[in-house]
């Protein structure tokens, strides 16, 4: 089967991780402001339906805002250190930078030279273009959907129906390409895609029958 278009996620995907950025600190955040860790392990996680809180930037780092209070007060973080906290968090966040792995522009432009289509799908903030402009590879994508302007986090099925809706693909003649099992493996599998899961790490998953397993973007060529 011809692949015509390939999707990416983004975080651990195209871009690379940084162990300082605030979230893989927030043990270390929460007990410097005085507060319990383990209102850290029982805090939900980001629901993937938000549509209400996704209708404008100033809306969604709100939502932002008050799901970072609400963590702080389960951790017993008390005032003003946590108002505090948050301000500087909510600050930060819009400020921090991410550089792609080596391998990323070499491949999304080899991919660009071949005639196939690109997009980008991601759980990510409302200012994933800054990120994108930063590593000088916005050109390179026809769509882009991020999850803070979507109203939807992966997997939700509506998230890929709005990529397969934008780009006017078929999902069954194209590879979504990203890090997580869960997210992006088991999610573009229920949404028809040809899923590949990268593990630019040790990968933990046994079973590959729902996906081929890459190390790195070097191997997407040879799926083609």
């Amino acid at each position: 089967m011809a692949v015509e278009a390939v999707i990416f996620d983004w975080y651990g995907t195209l871009a690379a991780p940084s162990q300082e950025d605030f979230w893989n600190r927030m043990p270390q955040i929460i007990e410097g402001a005085g507060g319990q860790v383990q209102g850290l392990t029982d805090w939900e996680a980001s629901p993937m339906e938000h549509e209400a809180h996704s209708t404008s930037e100033t809306t969604y780092r709100a939502w932002q805002a008050d799901r970072l209070l609400s963590l702080f007060i389960r951790c017993g973080i008390t005032e003003p250190k946590r108002s505090l906290l948050v301000a500087d968090l909510s600050e930060l966040r819009y400020r921090r930078q991410f550089d792609v792995f080596p391998d990323v522009p070499p491949l999304l432009r080899e991919l660009r030279d071949r005639g196939l289509r690109l997009g980008l799908c991601s759980n990510w903030d409302w200012d994933l273009d800054r990120h994108l402009h930063h590593n000088q590879i916005h050109d390179l994508f026809d769509t882009i959907v991020c999850s803070a302007s979507a109203g939807f986090r992966k997997p939700h099925p509506q998230i890929f129906a709005a990529v397969t809706r934008r780009m006017g693909i078929r999902p069954e003649h194209t590879l979504f390409i990203g890090d997580s099992w869960g997210d992006d493996v088991e999610g573009a599998t229920a949404a028809g895609f040809l899923p590949v899961h990268i593990a630019r790490t040790a990968c933990s998953v046994a079973d590959h029958a729902k996906a081929r397993c890459i190390t790195d973007l070097h191997g997407v060529t040879a799926l083609l």
